[in-house]
C-alpha cells in the first residue's frame, strides 16, 4: 500500500487512515469522528458498482474537472462497513464480487487509483 501511496502523490494528496478492528459501533463511531463534513463518500463493498480500469479514470477525470477535491474511500473491517455509514456514502463501489480482506483492499483500491491516474496523464504504466 505504500509504495502505491507514495506514487500517487505525484497526482494528488492521499491521506490513508487506518482504524482499529473493532464492532461496527466501534468502528462506526471511528469513522464518524475521521470523516469531514463535505466529503465525497465512496464505500467499497462487494454489493457495489464493478468498473473497469478505464471507467474508473474518467469517473476521476470527470471529478478533477467539477473540482471534487476531497473524496473518501471507506473499506470496513471483518464486519463490512457500518450501515450508517452505508447510507452516508454517494457511490458504492466494488474492487470485485469477492470477499477481500481489507489490507488487501487497500492496496488494491490504491493500485487501481494510481494505474487511473496514468491513464489519465498518458503515461505507459496501463496495458490494454
Amino acid at each position: 500500500a505504500d509504495t502505491y501511496q507514495q506514487r500517487l502523490e505525484k497526482f494528488t494528496k492521499v491521506q490513508l487512515l487506518r482504524l482499529k478492528e473493532g464492532t461496527l459501533d466501534f468502528e462506526q463511531k471511528q469513522f464518524e469522528s475521521k470523516l469531514i463534513p463535505g466529503e465525497f463518500i465512496i464505500a467499497l463493498d462487494e454489493r457495489g458498482l464493478e468498473q473497469t480500469t478505464r471507467e474508473m479514470a474518467a469517473q476521476l477525470e470527470k471529478w478533477e474537472l467539477n473540482s471534487t477535491n476531497r473524496i473518501a474511500f471507506l473499506i470496513g473491517g471483518a464486519n463490512g462497513l457500518p450501515l450508517t455509514i452505508k447510507k452516508q456514502a454517494r457511490q458504492t463501489w466494488a474492487l470485485s464480487r469477492l470477499t477481500l480482506p481489507h489490507r488487501m483492499a487497500q492496496v488494491l483500491l490504491l493500485e487501481q487509483l494510481y494505474r487511473s491516474y496514468t491513464i489519465n496523464h498518458g503515461m505507459p504504466y496501463h496495458k490494454d
